[in-house]
This record gives structure tokens, sequence and C-alpha cells, in this order.
């Protein structure tokens, strides 16, 4: 006769390569997905900045980061949602997730109602021109209609965001990935419409939030109608106890989303507001080469938490060391790699890439280096740290790190400028982030598998 405790080892191989078979299913398909987005970037960078020149790039670049800010304003429900089907599917509990999405989804829906009103009361009271440092009266019309079409569209498309997450809980990220890339196609070929047409700022703004959206709503209608109609979203299925896991596991994903806002987001705004719109095309052109330096953990992260997630309500730590260090040893490779390139021919790249005015300083670039180093292995810390519902202490730190880096930016900016923004990030990181984060995954690496409650 076998013992339970036999079955459950006898398996133990077949789940890690089911797993694994997930994880690199999911991973190719974000090449193609995600991939096309970082695609998008490249090709559209280009057209867009020689075709709006450099203030209406800025300003369109600072109204895209800016409105993405908000979507921490989702209070950690999207993050906790791919905990809580990860936990489900490994349970085999098809109720218990179409309980979890249901209460996630009516919660979302929710918070997208009470922004919008929100915005609709507050926004005659907003000085756009002033906020953005926009100097051309005549560009002030525009702005301010692209920045509220850019939130509306934002708003329809959060509760619709939430089936990329459920995807993600079931290790099915792959389908997500080929949903974000037709979004991708669609948004280059808007972008080329509005081109070709001699389109506005506004026409710009309009089609590829547009776009995205367009994608992210079919995807969410293919998963409720098709794929997993078990998720179909109905009131019946909401769950007052569930709505307080949600949100005492997503309380804490918020202080960390809110951080993260102030360190990721707020630089774009921060340039335009006290230098130019202008300054914010060689800064943001900067980052964004940096960030396809570390499109793989861009493109793993998301394949490996809800992995990690399903292997932790499991107890399988064998596997997540296993897994978790060597990943971390493809970063360090990556990043070497990334940074013999950057460095030498970075602004050459730059210069062909994008034309003189996204040139960067030699000194801004060393430091976007310094900084992509940083962000991809503590990217990695991140994700095992999500997966495993252990955010305390990181939100913790992360609260520290938002108020010391918008400090250090609001000061040397003035002095150092768009070098200082960047500057601010890195040492605000490095004395509040990466030592919190590796104690904290040196802690759940070493725990034994009898000692974790799920």
């Amino acid at each position: 006769m076998i013992r339970p405790f036999e079955i459950s080892t006898a398996e133990t191989p077949l789940r890690d390569k089911g797993r694994l078979r997930r994880i690199l299913s999911a991973l190719g398909t974000a090449v193609v997905g995600k991939g096309s987005v970082l695609l998008l970037n490249a090709v559209s960078v280009p057209i867009t900045v020689r075709y709006l020149g450099a203030e209406q790039y800025g300003l369109w670049i600072t109204i895209s980061t800016t409105i993405t800010m908000l979507v921490v304003l989702d209070i950690g429900i999207a993050n906790t949602l791919t905990n809580l089907i990860s936990e489900a599917y490994a349970k085999d509990d098809r109720d218990a997730a179409a309980e979890y999405f249901s209460t996630a989804f009516l919660a979302m829906t929710l918070i997208s109602t009470a922004l919008g009103l929100a915005g609709w009361v507050a926004w005659p009271h907003v000085n756009i021109g002033y906020l953005l440092n926009v100097h051309d009266p005549t560009l002030v019309p525009m702005v301010s209609k692209s920045v509220v079409i850019a939130f509306v569209l934002f708003l329809v498309g959060l509760p619709a965001g939430l089936a990329s997450k459920a995807l993600g809980g079931y290790q099915e990220l792959h389908i997500a990935n080929l949903f974000t890339a037709g979004g991708s196609i669609l948004g280059l070929l808007a972008i080329l419409g509005v081109v070709l047409f001699k389109g506005s700022l506004v026409d710009l703004v309009a089609a590829y939030a547009g776009a995205t959206l367009i994608a992210s709503v079919a995807c969410f209608a293919w998963l409720a109608l098709f794929k997993k109609p078990w998720l179909r979203p109905t009131p019946m299925l909401f769950r007052q106890g569930h709505l307080k896991r949600i949100f005492h596991s997503g309380g804490q994903f918020f202080v960390i989303q809110l951080a993260g806002l102030v360190v990721f987001n707020s630089d774009n705004l921060v340039i335009s507001h006290f230098l130019s719109p202008a300054e914010v095309t060689p800064y943001s052109v900067t980052w964004r080469l940096t960030t396809y330096a570390t499109a793989l953990q861009t493109l793993a992260a998301p394949a490996l938490w809800p992995a990690y997630s399903e292997a932790w309500a499991r107890k399988q730590m064998h596997w997540i060391r296993r897994t978790y260090r060597s990943v971390h040893w493809i970063t360090v490779a990556c990043m070497v790699l990334a940074c013999a390139i950057l460095l030498p021919f970075g602004r050459a790249i730059i210069r062909v890439w994008a034309g003189p005015a996204a040139v960067p300083s030699m000194a801004l670039l060393v430091i976007m280096c310094v900084w992509m180093v940083l962000y991809a292995v503590t990217v990695n810390q991140a994700c095992l740290m999500g997966a495993t519902s252990r955010m305390g202490k990181q939100a913790i730190s992360s609260s520290l790190a938002a108020a010391a880096n918008l400090a250090l930016t609001l000061w040397w900016v003035r002095s150092m400028g768009i070098t200082g923004v960047i500057l601010g990030t890195v040492v605000s990181y490095l004395a509040f982030i990466v030592i919190v984060q590796a104690w904290e995954v040196r802690s759940i690496l070493r725990m034994r598998p009898e000692s974790i409650v799920v």
C-alpha cells in the first residue's frame, strides 16, 4: 500500500516539469507579447520624437506615465488576486477561484468609478499648464484634452486588467501575452495612422491608449466567455470574507506600489515641471533603452510569480531555491553583458535611434546603467517576496525609499538637472531597498517546508 506522502513525493518531479513547462511557455509568448511592446517602443520612439518634436514628445510621455501612476490606487487588488488564484489552483478549487475573481472585479469596478467621480470633481481646479510647465498657450487646451482622454480610457481598462492576473494565477500567462502582442501591433498601427494623417497630440494619446484598452477588454471577454467561464464575474459570487482577505494582503501591496509610483513614475513629472518638457525626452529615451536591457526580468517575473506562489502553497522549497538561484545568476550575466554594450556605445545608439534631441550626457548614461543593475536584481527579489506574501518589511523600506527619493530628486534636479533625478533614485534604492530585500529573500530561502503556513 502506498502512503499519501509517497504519492506526493512521486508526483513532485511531474509537478516540477509541468511548472517548468508553463513558465517556459509563458516566457516564450512573453517574448512575442511583451517583447512586441518593447519592439513597439523601439520603433515608435524615433517616429514620435521626430514627428512631435522634443517638447510635445516630452508632454506625451509625461501624460502617459502620470496616468499610469494611478494604477496603484487599485489598493493592491491585482497582485493579491494572482496569489489567491494560484492558491485555489494548487488546491484545484474552482469555486474559490470564481469567488475571488468576482469579489476582486466588483471591488475594482467600484474603485474605478470612485476615481472617475473624483477626477470629474477635481478637474476644474487643476491648472494643467502650470503642472506640466507648458509655456505655449496654444498647447494648453490640447494637453488638457489629452489628459482627460487618457484618464477615462485608463479607468475603463482598470477592471478588465484583472483577466491577465487571473491567467497568471493559473500559470497561463502565455494567453495574456498573445493579447498583449495584439494590442502592441494595434498600437503601432494607430501611431503610424496618426503620423500618416498628420494628427495632433490628442489623436496620438487617444489612438495609443485606445489600442491598449481594446486588447485588455478582448482578453477579459475571452477569459470570461470562453476560456474559463466559471470566472465570469457576478454579484452572486461576491464574498465579504474574501474582500477582507484581499484588502488585508492588498494593503501591503498598495504601500509598495505607492512607493514604486514615486520611485518609477514621478521623474518625468518632476523634470517637466522644474526644467521643461523638452528635458523629459533624453531622460525617458535613455530610461527606455536601459529598460530593454532588463527585458529578461520584465518577461520572466510575471511567469515566475504564480509558479513560486503555487510551489509555496505546495511547500516545495527545493524547487523555489533551485529556480531562484538559477534566475539570479542568469540576471547577473545579462547585466554584465548589457553594461559592456551600453557604456561605450549607448550615446551613439540613441543618436542614431531617436535623434540628437534625445542624446543624454555621459553622466546620465552611467548612472542609468547603475540603476539598471540594481533594478534587475531587485525585481527577482520582489517577485519571490510577493509570491510568498512576505511584503511587510518591504512595505516599510519602500515607503522610506520613496520619501528619500522624492526629497533627493527635488533637491538635486535644481542643481544637477536630469542627472540628479536618477541619482536620487539610485541612492534611495541602495539605502532602503537592496539590503532589506536581500535579507528577506535569504530568510525565505532558508525556510523549512513544515514551517510554511498558507
